[in-house]
């Protein structure tokens, strides 16, 4: 790619192509193909201009694209990539702020995400980072971990509300089981004596048709 005509803004864009942090579904989605991208060089004496602080971000991100790419096969892991730079970009207070400042993100990270997973966030960051940043996470999302404490609380709360109607109707059910199956019986049993009834007119039909004949044989 040529670096002729690739203003300031382009450079930007070029960044946010393989990495953007407006939101950790948008560093998820950004390109995780591209391996090398060549915005800018480097000062001679090895210094940087904003322009290289952009290439060096660049650098960074298609760097974790191409540490992604199976050698076998060549066939490169977007999913794997992605995670990897929300780790490393997003999870990492001083980059991200560096990143955010290049791309005009003013949005708190932690702002965007779901209470209930802050415990996994934080292991994420304790993991794969220093104290020093698991401190500022902690500090960062203090009060999204309070509210995480109220939410679970309301939806056990909720749990207790439903699992209370479940119960309440299953025993109905169970009791109107039970009035159905004796019902059923009765009715059982009533069937079986019409049928004895049927079946005693029948005979006593069959002996009186019987009896008829006979006596009409002994009257000739």
């Amino acid at each position: 790619m040529s670096n002729e005509g690739i203003f300031a803004e382009g450079r930007k864009l070029c960044l946010k192509l393989v990495n953007d942090v407006s939101s950790i579904t948008a560093t998820l989605h950004s390109n995780h193909t591209l391996t090398s991208l060549d915005v800018e060089d480097m000062n001679p004496d090895g210094s940087f201009d904003a322009d290289d602080e952009i290439q060096r971000h660049i650098n960074m991100a298609t760097k974790i694209s191409r540490n992604n790419v199976n050698s076998w096969n060549n066939v490169s892991n977007p999913e794997a990539a992605g995670r990897e730079k929300v780790i490393k970009t997003q999870l990492h207070s001083e980059i991200r702020a560096e990143l955010c400042r290049l791309q005009g993100v003013h949005q708190s990270l932690y702002s965007e995400i779901d209470p209930l997973h802050m415990p996994e966030v934080l292991s994420l960051i304790g993991r794969h980072h220093d104290q020093g940043e698991l401190y500022l996470a902690l500090k960062s999302s203090i009060m999204t971990i309070f509210s995480t404490v109220n939410i679970k609380k309301f939806i056990q709360q909720q749990r207790a509300h439903h699992a209370a109607i479940v119960a309440k109707h299953a025993a109905i059910v169970a009791e109107h089981a039970a009035i159905v199956a004796e019902h059923r019986n009765k009715i059982e049993e009533l069937d079986a004596k019409l049928t004895s009834m049927d079946e005693a007119v029948e005979v006593n039909e069959g002996s009186n048709e019987l009896e008829h004949r006979s006596n009409k044989r002994r009257r000739k």
